[in-house]
């Protein structure tokens, strides 16, 4: 194969990489969507160091994607070791190295030659799996060491992360100021790509047939969905499983290929039984390297046309002929939902498009964040259809009646007018009704109901007159401030009832705005600009009207508002 040479816009990222690597010593990030080529970009900085002599790591979990990176960089002219242990090598020699975080780990404890070499540059594709707030975690702690070995040796050291989903949980994203990556030097998205045609388009289908429920399946302590809860909602739909792989089969004749994303591996195995087998593998983690392989290629070239598999084909696959992604399972994490969706997108001379089946309901779970894909396929539905009749107060683009959240831009986010939400019973922030994480706070947000038994279970709503209230700011230590209000109520007996927010961001401040300002505030308006700045707020706490009743209602084990009923004209509800 010839040496490839770098895009347009992959020369302009480059000379932007190299720049800001002479001018700042933090660590940067690469921000680029699946298929804009982070292969050759690292293939082309590692050159450079390879060039100038001196040494360069760079780490990867996957090791498909290990190999895929070791393999373009020999094709751009370059010469690597590689140090993973599930690739079966361990060689570290070269300046060069490609590694999994495993290893290095591991090998940092007992291996003298790799706890003293001098990288200059540590590269780490799919960078969003750094966690900077786990100073034990395997990346954190390697980092550490080669950083704390360059001030001790006084040379030269970089750190550059590469990724196409630029965020962690629900959308923190990983780079600014108080984050470990400091700066983005690019942003090349996935809506620019399809639009200047180095992606094909995706469009979502409406899967005709009833969705698996999995509104009920817990998220462990890993963040993951809980599997016992997963299989349990797959044996109770055996029938509907076969039922849509029969669906998809059909659809998928007229298509090239289809990654087939399943739960469990007893989920993979009712799916193979209602697809072609001469056409179909499935492939877990524990498939063997040298067998994935085997069955990647006969994928690429058309012999198999359906790869079944449990989240392991989200990164370092490439089968740019495949042209439709199907999901039967839940997806937790909006990244590794996005990257799936990214397997069908790469340019290929045999498809136009990219088809997405979801009977996961994954659309509607991520459907609360800015990312372009969803924004794209949510806008999309509303085109032509009678049922998108409510106008948004904000933006006024319209929306079905049955919409939780407005699917139109303002300014080219993603509109934060709801229609129905749900508040974080930690932080009070907004989220979608059936949102299981915090977009705010990341806290699990638990269903109130659950741990209540039906004898103590008090009634809907109950009507307590307030005798008094105390409203009072914290400031925090790390900057910005916490708003506090409690009511002293009666209504069979004493007690109290507080509220608090903590309006430190745009979001935040909205909610604490209509939540609090414009129904406990005289001319409320005045002060919505202004809401950052604690001397308003302490101005303004003279000015809250105490409300006369309170509408209780019980969640979380706790008496929350539902309802403030005033005796003045203040109240704007």
């Amino acid at each position: 194969m010839s040496r490839k040479q770098l895009r347009p816009y992959q020369e302009e990222v480059f000379g932007k990489l190299k720049k800001r690597l002479k001018e700042v010593k933090y660590p940067l990030l690469v921000n680029a969507s699946v298929g804009s080529g982070k292969s050759l970009l690292i293939a082309e900085l590692l050159l450079m160091i390879e060039r100038a002599g001196w040494r360069a790591l760079c780490l990867t979990l996957n090791s498909e994607l290990i190999r895929q990176n070791v393999a373009v960089y020999q094709n751009q002219g370059g010469k690597a070791s590689i140090y993973c242990a599930s690739l079966k090598e361990k060689d570290c020699s070269l300046p060069i190295v490609f590694a999994s975080p495993h290893s290095i780990h591991f090998g940092l404890k007992k291996n003298s030659q790799l706890q003293a070499i001098n990288f200059n540059l540590i590269v780490i594709d799919e960078a969003h799996n750094v966690n900077p707030n786990d100073k034990k975690s395997m990346y954190i702690q390697l980092l550490n060491h080669y950083g704390l070995l360059s001030q001790e040796k006084g040379y030269s050291f970089r750190v550059v992360g590469l990724t196409g989903t630029p965020y962690r949980g629900k959308g923190h994203i990983i780079f600014g100021e108080n984050c470990y990556f400091k700066e983005s030097v690019c942003e090349i998205t996935t809506a620019w790509l399809i639009e200047n045609n180095y992606l094909v388009k995706p469009f979502f289908g409406i899967p005709k047939e009833t969705i698996y429920d999995f509104s009920k399946v817990r998220i462990s302590s890993t963040g993951l969905f809980n599997h016992k809860d997963l299989q349990n909602v797959l044996d109770k739909n055996t029938r509907l499983t076969g039922k849509i792989m029969r669906s998809v089969s059909k659809i998928v004749t007229c298509r090239n290929g289809a990654f087939i994303f399943a739960s469990t591996i007893r989920h993979c195995q009712e799916c193979l039984e209602a697809l072609p087998k001469e056409l179909t593998k499935i492939i877990t983690g524990d498939t063997p390297i040298n067998e994935r392989i085997d069955i990647i290629e006969k994928a690429r070239a058309g012999k198999i046309k359906y790869l079944v598999n449990v989240n392991v084909l989200t990164v370092g696959v490439d089968v740019p002929n495949f042209d439709t992604v199907v999901f039967v399972r839940p997806t937790e994490s909006l990244v590794l939902y996005t990257q799936a969706i990214g397997r069908g997108l790469r340019l290929s001379p045999l498809k136009s498009d990219c088809l997405i089946l979801d009977y996961a309901g994954n659309l509607d779970r991520h459907g609360d964040i800015d990312n372009p894909i969803i924004n794209s396929a949510l806008k999309n539905l509303a085109e032509n259809n009678p049922d998108y009749c409510i106008p948004c107060s904000d933006c006024g683009t319209y929306n079905t009646i049955y919409g939780r959240r407005c699917i139109g831009l303002n300014e080219k986010k993603r509109c934060e007018h709801f229609f129905d939400w749900k508040n974080c019973h930690k932080c009070n922030a907004v989220n979608d009704k059936v949102a299981r994480i915090c977009r705010e706070c990341d806290v699990e947000l638990i269903d109130p109901n659950a741990k209540l038994s039906l004898k103590s279970e008090p009634p809907e709503l109950i009507e307590a007159d307030v005798i008094g209230a105390k409203y009072w700011i914290n400031e925090l230590p790390g900057g910005g401030y916490v708003f506090h209000a409690i009511y002293d109520c009666t209504s069979h007996f004493p007690f109290s009832v507080s509220e608090s927010y903590y309006p430190n961001s745009l979001k935040a401040k909205n909610i604490f705005y209509y939540k609090f300002v414009k129904i406990q505030i005289k001319n409320p308006s005045r002060y919505f600009y202004m809401l950052d700045m604690v001397e308003i707020v302490k101005n303004m706490i003279k000015l809250v009207s105490t409300p006369h009743t309170l509408l209780l209602k019980w969640e979380a084990n706790k008496f929350v508002i539902s309802k403030k009923i005033f005796k003045d004209a203040c109240n704007l509800q």
